[in-house]
């Protein structure tokens, strides 16, 4: 299993699934991805490629409404995960 290293590193995942953020845009570790772009569709993306890019599964469980609200909320989710 793979480590997570740091809140860089999961919005490097997270980052292409948000359509209304630019390249050069910052991200802050609390933003509303909703608000970035991430729509219901994109979450689903974006959870496939978490668990394929950290080595986990996700256990439904701890998919909630709240579980791709921002990076900080991705990281708690990965945390959890892991443990």
């Amino acid at each position: 299993m793979q480590t997570i290293e740091s809140l860089a590193e999961i919005e490097a995942v997270v980052r292409p699934h948000l359509k209304f953020l630019e390249e050069n845009d910052a991200l802050s570790p609390d933003q509303n991805l909703g608000e970035a772009g991430l729509d219901s569709m994109a979450s689903i993306d974006l959870l496939l490629d978490i668990e394929d890019r950290f080595g986990l599964a996700i256990p439904d469980d701890l998919l909630t409404e709240d579980s791709f609200s921002s990076l900080n909320d991705i990281a708690k989710m990965l945390k959890a995960a892991k443990a």
